[in-house]
């Protein structure tokens, strides 16, 4: 009996032990949590992989293979994500599943627009492992709106209006170092399903010397925009547009037209007896008023004051209207500088001085200046007129300027075969003679012949430079120069 009661205990306890080995399970390394995870950038040194508990069993993959008591080290050399399997074993069983622990090298981070309603937009973002985001955005450029949020993937705004940009700004928190653009922008509009029209009280007229009004910076609906250009001008009429930040409004423009502040007339000359002219009552720069005196007097110089009307910006402004003889203008002199100077000049006189008087040498532009200077040997014409119109246009062609040729090329091609002083041929006892650079006489020539073709004794004389002695009268007066001029072959 008593052997029958030992052997039954016995068998109970032998029940409870292989019960109790049976029935335990063994917890994963570091508690109840399923995953683990690591971040890297790429080439960073990596520490080998770390967890609580005891007897650690490292392992490749999620079931079988052979486990491993040393811990690995991961692998940094590229991007992507390794995932490691490990077990602790206590009483000799071993925990199950297996603790995965995921290895994520070089993740990046990116935000994009999502997706776009009428009435929202929506911001998607990648989470690299980031305990959480900071985020902000401004609704067509007002705010910013702030918040954070732990590791979310996306961000929705909602209760828009149609057209309106959202800018959303997001910053990674927590995020490995290696993660490039830490602080994400992107920008996202609802959909336009119609448009809208922005209006505007309207600005002005002005008038230039009034204080620069401001731009509204939203429209009567409260529409935002910018306007360009961005400032009014209180000088000059300009048209200003403005382009609204809802995409579903459209553009408007706005013309602020400036008075001027004054009439902008000017004065002006007329000739004595001509057809009185015209005081016009609307100003060059469209100021409408009134003259005194009414009208010109076409035979006496004379002020008159232009009154605007009531209304406008510009104040009375007075021109001198003057008043210059006709017909002033009969005749002109004019004066040579003599015979063979360096610089020859012809200087002009008209007959009635004080006027204004423009002066053309031969086929020349007019010029202000009554003196020609560096003029050429030979005949010319001088032209005179008023300026105002007022005299007759008068033109003379028999001003004479007597110079030298300072060269000749008798080669018999026509041109420059002889030399001579014509201008002075009108003086039949005018007489040159030509020295050799040795003052050896050659030839006598009159300005009135052919002159030297280079010949001395039937023989054709060297290029080089040769004398002369020209006797001429001047104002009656008897007169002899000297100089040289070159033969060119």
């Amino acid at each position: 009996m008593k052997k029958s009661i030992l052997l039954f205990v016995f068998v109970c306890l032998v029940n409870l032990f292989i019960g109790s080995s049976i029935f335990a399970q063994t917890p994963q390394p570091t508690g109840t949590t399923t995953y683990y995870y690591y971040y890297y950038c790429i080439g960073e040194l990596a520490s080998p992989l770390s967890v609580g508990g005891s007897n650690l069993s490292w392992y490749t993959a999620a079931n079988g293979g052979t486990g491993s008591s040393t811990a690995p080290t991961p692998s940094t050399a590229s991007p992507g994500a390794t995932t490691y399997y490990v077990t602790q074993t206590i009483a000799g069983l071993e925990s199950t599943p297996r603790k995965a622990i995921t290895v994520n090298v070089n993740k990046q981070f990116s935000l994009f627009c999502a997706g776009t309603t009428s009435n929202s937009v929506s911001f998607d973002f990648a989470n690299v492992g980031q305990s959480q985001f900071d985020y902000s955005y401004t609704v067509d450029g007002v705010g910013p709106i702030t918040g954070s949020q732990t590791a979310p993937s996306s961000f929705s705004v909602n209760a828009l209006l149609e057209g309106q940009t959202v800018v959303f700004t997001i910053t990674a928190v927590g995020a490995p170092s290696c993660v490039s653009n830490r602080t994400l922008t992107a920008s996202c509009a609802t959909r336009c399903t119609s448009h809208f029209d922005a209006t505007f009280n309207p600005i002005g007229p002005l008038c230039a010397s009034d204080p620069l009004p401001s731009l509204p910076t939203s429209s009567l609906e409260g529409y935002l925009g910018t306007w360009s250009p961005l400032m009014v001008d209180n000088i000059a009429t300009k048209t200003y547009t403005f382009t609204p930040t809802n995409k579903c409004v459209n553009s408007q423009i706005m013309t602020i037209t400036v008075n001027p502040d004054s009439p902008g007339f000017s004065d002006f000359t007329i000739c004595s007896g001509s057809s009185v002219p015209n005081l016009d009552t609307t100003s060059p720069n469209g100021v409408i008023g009134t003259w005194s005196p009414a009208a010109v007097d076409n035979l006496n110089s004379d002020s008159y004051t232009f009154t605007p009307d009531a209304g406008q910006c510009a104040a009375p402004q007075t021109i001198d209207v003057t008043v210059i003889p006709s017909n002033t203008l009969v005749d002109f002199s004019w004066t040579v500088t003599e015979a063979f100077a360096d610089n020859q000049k012809i200087s002009i006189a008209a007959s009635a001085p004080g006027g204004d008087y423009l002066y053309k040498l031969d086929d020349g532009s007019f010029q202000s200046n009554a003196v020609f200077e560096y003029v050429a040997s030979g005949l010319h014409s001088v032209t005179v007129i008023d300026q105002a119109g007022c005299s007759m246009p008068i033109t003379k062609s028999d001003i004479l300027v007597v110079n030298y040729p300072k060269y000749f090329t008798p080669n018999n091609d026509g041109f420059n075969d002889y030399w001579n002083i014509s201008e002075l041929s009108t003086q039949p006892y005018a007489y040159i003679r030509i020295f050799d650079r040795y003052g050896k006489f050659l030839k006598q020539i009159s300005p009135n012949g052919s002159g030297w073709n280079g010949i001395y004794n039937g023989h054709f004389m060297p290029a080089d430079d040769y004398w002369f002695v020209i006797h001429y009268l001047e104002n009656n007066v008897a007169k002899e120069f000297k100089s040289h001029f070159s033969l060119k072959r």
